[in-house]
């Protein structure tokens, strides 16, 4: 249905493909939406009486992590834009209600409502992040620990980083230039986030490397290989740990937000996490102590 006409003095509609990044009530039936664009980034809009509307905006075309097409009213001098209604996009990635996956995927809207600007033109930002909810709606059969998930998550991190301009500069030490080939624990800080070498930590001043990660050669090899989203890096249990605290830690540092996410994503995965096994013996073993039934 195409847009009606505007009314006199409103500006005209727009129609643009976005991506739902989060929602909040307002009011009785009302919802502000805040939507990535590949033409004007952030968009926030009020959408009038969405909460009851299914012919504009039924279907899920406000959840976030939605991505559909949306027509605007955009008020230059404003902050706040109208969305009138939404429109399905038969191709876009339609996220399965697996917990983990969407957690994974609420953490990834998260770095983009945190770092990208309002109204300011992001193809590649939306693009990446369209990608990447592609990639995760195909690994809902991933089975506990989830490691096929979870690195197709710390790729997205690491490049999303990357893009936003706090990248770990992974390529060459930044004092010496060389690249990662000794073995040992490659330092990375999260105010200025540079690989130092195992070597040239011992000259760095006193105090340097507070809240920083130490990475062995594998891992930094590793994220270094992460390029794109076409081949996924599969990580250990290990390395994912370590990098992803320290991604989270990043972004923390780089946005000043305190994200939610990743507290979910942890309650997920300790709930999905085999038990612990009985003193005395391993897991699947009956009886007690001395072994007996």
């Amino acid at each position: 249905m195409p847009p009606k006409r505007p009314r006199s003095g409103s500006p005209a509609p727009v129609r643009l493909g976005g991506l739902v990044l989060f929602r909040a009530e307002s009011g009785e039936n009302d919802l502000v939406v805040t939507f990535l664009t590949r033409e004007r980034g952030l968009i926030s809009a009020l959408a009038k009486n969405a909460r009851k509307s299914v012919r504009r905006f039924g279907g899920g075309l406000l959840s976030p992590g939605t991505a559909a097409w949306y027509d605007f009213r955009i008020r230059e001098k404003r902050d706040l834009a109208f969305v009138e209604r939404g429109e399905a996009n038969p191709k876009a990635p339609q996220l399965p209600p697996d917990p983990l996956i969407r957690a994974l995927s609420a953490w990834a809207l998260e770095l983009a409502r945190a770092f990208e600007a309002p109204r300011n033109p992001a193809p590649l930002s939306f693009n990446l992040l369209l990608r990447h909810l592609g990639a995760l709606s195909r690994a809902k059969d991933d089975a506990p620990p989830r490691l096929l998930a979870r690195s197709l998550s710390l790729s997205f991190t690491k490049l999303y980083m990357e893009l936003a301009g706090f990248g770990a500069g992974l390529e060459e030490c930044s004092r010496c230039g060389r690249p990662p080939e000794d073995p040992g624990l490659y330092l990375i800080t999260l105010n200025d986030p540079r690989v130092v070498c195992p070597r040239c930590q011992k000259k760095l001043p006193e105090g340097v490397g507070g809240g920083a990660a130490r990475f062995p050669l594998p891992l930094v090899e590793k994220l270094g290989k992460i390029k794109d989203l076409k081949n996924p890096v599969l990580f250990s249990l290990e390395e994912l740990e370590a990098a992803e605290n320290f991604y989270r830690a990043l972004a923390a540092a780089n946005s000043g937000r305190r994200f939610k996410s990743p507290r979910a994503i942890k309650g997920l995965l300790e709930a999905d996490s085999p038990p612990d096994p009985p003193e005395g013996g391993k897991v699947g073993e009956a009886g007690n102590k001395e072994g007996n039934p």
